[in-house]
């Protein structure tokens, strides 16, 4: 009985191997078939990964702190010469339109050296009219129209035109006299050198007389043309220097009163004390333009300086309010420094300052 139970149990035994193994074969191609999708997916990965790396690009930001000017930055308003503030027209906090007069100087020292420097100049003008007429030969004075409401000074030198005129004119009358006496002298002599009552000695003599005569006829007109020539050379050349003198000191006395040269608030008053001396190059007051771009001055650390360039955009945010509710400012980065700054306070602190135009 054993020996055909242990057979059966033999064959039952091969009959369940030989049963079980189409069951292997399905699980290793099940499992060759998940390894195959996992490397297909892992590829497909990758390919998406690398697409989107090389069409999409990554934001890098760069972030510092830093403060709201305007663009056109506070304007000082500072007297060059100095003086005594006489006027002040404006307050701090006073909105100002541009050249609204905002302080005027005293301005009797710079109206006392135009008006000195001026009348010099007009005597030069004048004088330089009437020498003109004395070198042409003309027989009047051609003004400027600067001198048409300086009666004065036009008579003073057109009476001093016909006085120097007429003592030529006196000088060449009475040597042109003289001559004509020589002349008929010589005359007369030469018809008695015939008749032995004259000698040749005299005719010699006198006809020397009319050399000299005519000689010193021709030094008189030239000495008076030399004269007034000379003297025109250094009128021009006073009427040119006085000139811009005087457009120098104009100038001087047009900054007594001093103007907004932009639309802006007044920031402070350096100086109000009416009477008080101002120092030259002193400043008075500043104000802060309004109306204008703003530019934001800000710290960037120097290991982000390197992602930052010029006309890149730029997103501020304003601390003193909220950014989620009001949002932020665009702008554009202005310009980098070219080097690094130190902090005044902290001076272990390096940054760039970098400005972005909003």
């Amino acid at each position: 009985m054993i020996g055909p139970m242990l057979k059966n149990a033999a064959g039952a035994m091969k009959r369940k191997q030989q049963g079980s193994l189409p069951d292997l074969a399905d699980l290793d191609e099940t499992r060759a078939s998940r390894s195959t999708r996992v490397v297909w997916l892992v590829a497909l990965f990758l390919v998406v990964f690398f697409l989107w790396a090389w069409i999409f690009e990554i934001d890098e930001v760069s972030s510092g702190g830093g403060k709201v000017i305007p663009s056109s930055r506070d304007q000082v308003i500072q007297t060059l010469e100095g003086g005594i503030l006489s006027e002040l027209h404006v307050r701090e906090g006073q909105i100002v339109e541009k050249g609204a007069v905002l302080a005027q100087l005293d301005p009797t020292r710079g109206e006392t050296s135009v008006e000195e420097t001026a009348a010099r100049y007009r005597a030069a003008l004048a004088a330089s009219a009437r020498l003109q007429a004395e070198v042409s030969g003309r027989s009047s004075i051609v003004w400027p129209e600067e001198l048409a409401d300086w009666p004065d000074l036009k008579t003073a030198e057109t009476a001093l035109f016909h006085s120097r005129r007429a003592s030529l004119n006196e000088t060449v009358r009475g040597l042109n006299q003289a001559s004509g006496l020589a002349r008929r002298e010589l005359e007369i002599t030469q018809s008695l050198i015939a008749t032995g009552a004259a000698s040749n000695i005299e005719v010699i003599r006198l006809q020397r007389q009319v050399a000299d005569l005519e000689l010193k006829l021709g030094e008189a007109r030239l000495q008076y043309m030399v004269r007034s020539r000379e003297e025109l050379s250094k009128a021009d050349a006073d009427v040119r220097s006085l000139q811009s003198v005087v457009r120098g000191r104009a100038d001087m006395l047009d900054r007594t009163t001093l103007t907004a040269p932009v639309r802006g608030i007044v920031k402070s008053l350096d100086v109000t004390t009416i009477g008080g001396v101002v120092a030259p190059g002193g400043s008075i007051m500043t104000l802060v333009p309004i109306g204008d771009q703003l530019l934001v001055e800000t710290r960037i650390s120097p290991r982000d300086i390197a992602f930052i360039h010029p006309g890149q955009s730029a997103l501020v945010k304003v601390t003193a309010y909220d950014y989620s509710i009001y949002g932020g400012l665009e702008g554009k980065v202005e310009t980098i420094a070219p080097d690094t700054l130190r902090d005044e306070v902290k001076p272990e602190i390096v940054y760039y300052r970098v400005l972005v135009l909003t």
